[in-house]
């Protein structure tokens, strides 16, 4: 057989190769439905730094295997502003009641905003309850907004001239991104295709001149896919 002609059969030998093995994966496919591997969650909770405050979130997980699960979450949080700024706020009414007279008062409040992505340890993998740990990096962006007791939003020129002391933000900008580290522990439960999620999120924030952390306790519901 000359070489032209062999070649020429290749085609047809993997034609009927690939017919063969999809008969075959037909004949072992499971029938019926696929147990869930993945997960989505809408949540709410608390947040506890120097403010307790409302937070909000999304997460989706999936299965890598029986015991570890990745995960990414979005989470919103009401209000993070802390003691320091809250005093740097007071000394600054107080130095402006000296030099320009009246009685001013500055209040403050920092938005924000996280995704977070990583992994978690299944410490017990039952048909229903589903205690697990883990942790992972993640981003932080807070928007501060300073407003006075007469004048309203006064954000811009506090922040320009007066700067932000406890270095959690930058001052010169709208917003301010922190990269930042979570520690994720809680239990799941599963039932059916409904997934219910409890845990508690401890985060740590990284480049600030002042130590910033916060802890989360959530409760999330929604389903299994």
């Amino acid at each position: 057989m000359s070489a032209v002609k062999y070649f020429s059969l290749v085609p047809c030998v993997v034609l009927m190769t690939a017919g063969v093995a999809a008969a075959q994966q037909a004949r072992v496919a499971p029938s019926g439905p696929q147990p869930a591997r993945g997960y989505m969650t809408a949540a709410a909770g608390a947040s506890f730094a120097d403010r307790r405050a409302a937070t909000f979130g999304l997460e989706i997980g999936e299965d890598v295997n029986r015991r570890v699960q990745a995960y990414a979450a979005f989470t919103y949080f009401d209000d993070l502003f802390n003691d320091r700024a809250v005093s740097d706020l007071a000394n600054l009414a107080n130095v402006l009641s000296i030099v320009k007279g009246g009685s001013w008062a500055f209040s403050g409040h920092d938005r924000g905003l996280a995704f977070s992505g990583g992994g978690k340890y299944v410490l017990a993998r039952g048909s229903t309850v589903r205690p697990y740990v883990g942790g992972g990096p993640g981003v932080l962006n807070i928007k501060r907004t300073i407003t006075e007791r007469s004048l309203g939003d006064v954000s811009d020129p506090v922040l320009l001239v007066y700067g932000a002391p406890d270095g959690v933000i930058d001052a010169s900008k709208k917003s301010t991104f922190k990269p930042m580290a979570e520690f994720v522990a809680g239990v799941g439960f599963a039932t059916g295709r409904t997934y219910v999620d409890v845990g508690y999120r401890f985060r740590k924030v990284f480049r600030s001149s002042e130590p910033f952390s916060f802890a989360q306790f959530n409760a999330g519901v929604g389903m299994r896919f």
